[in-house]
């Protein structure tokens, strides 16, 4: 896939994750919903996550959503509250439409790959798939590094990384993933 397919292919995963989730999302859930994607799915999105402060995250995909606007195929909208503000975004019909087509034949090879995301993930909170990613993104790296992927060791790790989550919590979230099959976790 040469770059230029990349780049059209990820503007129209956005906008069709933007299209089709269940509620106006949000940068974070489409941050997650990417993360997913790309490391669980292998959707081939080139995106390079690291660890920032809300789970995996990649600027590129910012900018992403930024030229998707620009192209009138996403609208954003600033959401204001009493604690702060967030981004919501919606399609623009006929420039979804365009982006896609030019993205048709890929985008119709993942398109399993995004409804699975969305019934999954789709109506997760933000912290909710900050966690799931976290510890997504944890037992990845133990396994890229050849360590074993013991239960009670990515508790840990993740604990560390988001020390706001309760343990209850963290070893709950691990359970469900190692039961889903979206992380392994390794016989003592």
């Amino acid at each position: 896939m040469n770059l230029n397919q990349g780049w059209k292919l990820r503007l129209a995963v956005l906008s069709t994750l933007i299209k089709d989730a269940p509620a106006k999302p949000g940068r974070t859930m489409l941050m997650k919903l990417a993360y997913l994607l790309q490391i669980v799915k292998g959707v081939p999105l080139g995106y390079r996550f690291e660890l920032y402060n809300y789970g995996p995250y990649d600027p590129t995909l910012l900018s992403d959503l930024s030229h998707a606007v620009t192209l009138k195929a996403v609208r954003s909208e600033t959401v204001r509250f009493q604690s702060g503000y967030r981004y919501e975004y919606t399609t623009n019909g006929k420039g979804h439409d365009a982006l896609c087509r030019e993205a048709a034949d890929s985008l119709t090879r993942y398109t399993p790959d995004l409804n699975w995301a969305l019934e999954k993930f789709g109506n997760e909170s933000a912290s909710r798939l900050e966690l799931i990613t976290t510890i997504i993104f944890a037992e990845r790296e133990m396994q890229r590094k050849r360590q074993q992927r013991l239960y009670d060791e990515l508790c840990k790790r993740v604990k560390r990384i988001k020390p706001h989550f309760t343990d209850e919590t963290i070893a709950g979230t691990v359970d469900e993933l190692a039961t889903a099959e979206l992380i392994a976790i390794d016989a003592d």
